[in-house]
């Protein structure tokens, strides 16, 4: 029984990983799937992972969500957005997420930084599109940012465990 229990924990890490790309695929989730999944059915009972160690994928869950949302904000900036501008591109992930999955998470903040450069911050279109093309720079700096934590949150879990 231990081993299809196994077999299903390192499937939720796969799938965790997968999530990045997939948006529809709840990657923090599938991630604690594992980890709870183990702690409660493969561990031995009094045994399972220390207080150390859900301390630390509580913080590193925090930062797999603030990823998307800070390094899109970022790359806007550096990008030559404004700070509405900023705030569109975390505006276009959220309901890029909901509306347009998965690929809504790279065209909505885009089409919004645009929008905002061009129609409220009157930038010139060539402006607009460089500053839009932050936020794509930004979801991809985002998808390599997570992917090193999840990675350090699997590792983590192979220590501890």
């Amino acid at each position: 029984m231990d081993i299809v229990l196994w077999i299903i924990v390192i499937a939720l890490f796969v799938l965790s990983i997968a999530g990045i790309f997939l948006p529809v695929l709840p990657d923090t989730i599938l991630l604690w799937g594992g980890f709870l999944l183990y702690h409660f059915f493969i561990a031995d009972p009094g045994a399972g992972l220390p207080a150390s160690f859900w301390w630390g994928m509580a913080v590193l869950s925090v930062l797999l969500y603030g990823a998307d949302l800070l390094t899109n904000m970022f790359f806007v900036k550096k990008y030559g957005g404004s700070k509405w501008s900023s705030m569109a591109a975390v505006i276009g992930i959220i309901l890029g997420i909901f509306l347009f999955p998965p690929f809504g998470m790279l065209i909505m903040p885009f089409v919004l930084v645009v929008l905002v450069e061009l129609l409220i911050q009157k930038q010139s279109l060539e402006k607009a599109i460089r500053a839009g093309f932050g936020s794509l720079i930004g979801f991809l700096g985002s998808a390599v940012v997570k992917v090193v934590l999840q990675v350090a949150m699997i590792i983590w879990f192979f220590i501890a465990k």
